[in-house]
């Protein structure tokens, strides 16, 4: 191999793959020193929703984690001491983004509170799924039967993928209930 060639080809690939290899190797202690550490945040604040949307419940320490659910798209459920339950559900909403949603049910079947993360959908339309004033359309809400758009509820202008996942969602929290219940 000439000089010419090691330093025009050869010397360019091994370095360019050297500094790859190490930047890998850097970003992968990166993740595993900071996973755990996001995981328990995210835990937190799911908590932290599970407690808002249950009047009943003050602390998170009060709630029992409930795992004998089939219902598809729930995440988690809890149950509080007065047998209010709190499901959360995530549904694929604008570009693959998710959509969360935490709802409360008291023992009747009536939804206790609803707590929704659309911080993945675009910002200033789909986020709107997630606004006091437009969930306040769901305050009264029962388990009694799946809700629609357009049949007593209304979907954000401009979000369809958003909506529609906020409502698939929402309908995924009422089967689940119907099934603890």
């Amino acid at each position: 191999m000439s000089k010419a060639t090691w330093e025009s080809t050869t010397k360019p690939i091994l370095v360019l793959t050297i500094c790859s290899l190490v930047a890998s190797l850097m970003l992968a202690l990166v993740n595993s020193v900071t996973a755990p550490v996001i995981e328990a945040n995210e835990k937190a604040a799911t908590l932290v929703a599970y407690v808002e949307v249950l009047p009943t419940v003050s602390d998170a320490t009060e709630l029992e984690e409930i795992t004998d659910y089939t219902t598809a798209g729930i995440t988690g459920a809890v149950r509080a001491p007065d047998g209010s339950i709190a499901m959360q559900a995530s549904e694929s909403g604008y570009n693959g983004g998710m959509v969360n949603v935490i709802i409360g049910f008291d023992t009747a079947g009536t939804m206790t509170g609803i707590h929704v993360d659309a911080s993945s959908q675009t910002s200033g339309i789909g986020t709107n799924v997630a606004l006091p004033d437009y969930l306040a359309q769901f305050d009264g809400l029962t388990a009694g039967e799946n809700i629609a758009k357009g049949q007593g509820y209304d979907a954000v202008t401009g979000a369809t993928y958003s909506t529609d996942a906020l409502f698939a969602a929402i309908n995924d929290c009422i089967n689940c209930y119907n099934e603890l219940a």
